[in-house]
């Protein structure tokens, strides 16, 4: 008993002493806050939404730190951590995972804590508003091949009723529908007999629609008392429709998802464009040294305003520099 309440003593301080440090060092280098993030791929993200709102203001990124063993450790587990220690001085952002939906304490700006509302950041960089500019920054091209909006709204309302028990089973007993299981479903087939981009990626959901439309009729014959109801209309108030379900399943694999349908979309409008006579060879070949920017092209697609989870964030940052 000694030993455990010694450990947790240790903890506390080896936390708070760190805290203190990186809101010292923000202030040396005469920066608003430190702000610590999952890793360095999250930095690039949260800097351009606070910039975008704070302007005036510099920030002093940590994506990693050491543990209470003086281990370098990143993740959301580290940045965690610290939720006892945050400050104005020193807050953390994080992707929120199933935080928001299941409504995890402490996760909210009051306690200094930043969170994406989408499932990671990488669900923003998806919004299915921007993604024909994408392609068509990328191609320098219009995008007459394939409708991201349309596609993404089918994805979506396919997995719905899926995700809903997904997120019923996340309450009462995740074993039962674990998010491996769930995860699973999100990625779509693609190959050169049936690529995704025909027909808006027809073929490729209807096989989705399959495996979906089995599992649920599983899962209601198996479980045939639980109230999804409910659950629809709890999650419905949170901003979860039939519509956009995509920005709350695993970003990781939707970003995988997007960017494979982005550069079929951009294969496909290239080779459109070189059946036109007009066009030299000189200005294909630059069209295809250009579509090696999708990547970059896709971490600029934020749309801010325009969707419930990203106004959430906006409205973190006034509540939180207004008070500041």
């Amino acid at each position: 008993m000694f030993r455990v309440r010694a450990e947790n003593v240790n903890r506390e301080f080896h936390y708070a002493n760190a805290a203190k440090r990186f809101a010292q060092d923000a202030k040396m280098l005469r920066c608003r806050a430190a702000v610590h993030v999952e890793n360095k791929d999250d930095v690039v993200f949260w800097n351009t939404i606070l910039k975008h709102f704070q302007p005036e203001d510099k920030f002093h990124f940590i994506s990693g730190s050491r543990n209470e063993y003086g281990h370098e450790t990143s993740g959301v587990t580290q940045c965690l951590k610290y939720l006892n220690f945050l400050s104005p001085d020193f807050f953390i952002c994080i992707d929120s995972d199933y935080r928001y939906l299941l409504h995890e304490r402490k996760i909210n700006v009051r306690h200094y804590v930043f969170q994406t509302y989408t499932y990671s950041f990488e669900n923003h960089h998806c919004f299915a508003e921007g993604l024909n500019e994408v392609c068509c920054r990328v191609t320098r091209l219009k995008n007459t091949i394939f409708d991201f909006c349309k596609f993404l709204k089918d994805f979506s309302n396919i997995l719905y009723n899926l995700f809903i028990w997904h997120l019923y089973f996340q309450n009462v007993s995740p074993a039962c529908f674990s998010q491996f299981e769930f995860d699973s479903y999100i990625s779509l087939a693609n190959s050169k007999a049936y690529p995704l981009v025909h027909d808006n990626g027809a073929r490729a959901l209807d096989e989705l629609r399959h495996r979906v439309d089995w599992k649920v009729g599983y899962l209601g014959r198996k479980y045939p008392k639980a109230d999804l109801e409910g659950v629809k209309k709890k999650y419905l108030k949170m901003g979860l429709t039939p519509d956009n379900v995509y920005l709350f399943i695993r970003g990781h694999n939707l970003y995988d998802l997007i960017t494979l349908v982005s550069k079929e979309v951009c294969k496909a409008i290239l080779r459109a464009e070189k059946r036109n006579k007009e066009v030299t060879r000189e200005m294909v070949n630059e069209l295809y040294r250009n579509r090696n920017s999708l990547d970059f092209q896709l971490r600029q697609n934020i749309k801010y305003g325009a969707y419930l989870p990203i106004r959430k964030i906006e409205d973190d940052i006034r509540f939180f520099f207004g008070k500041n």
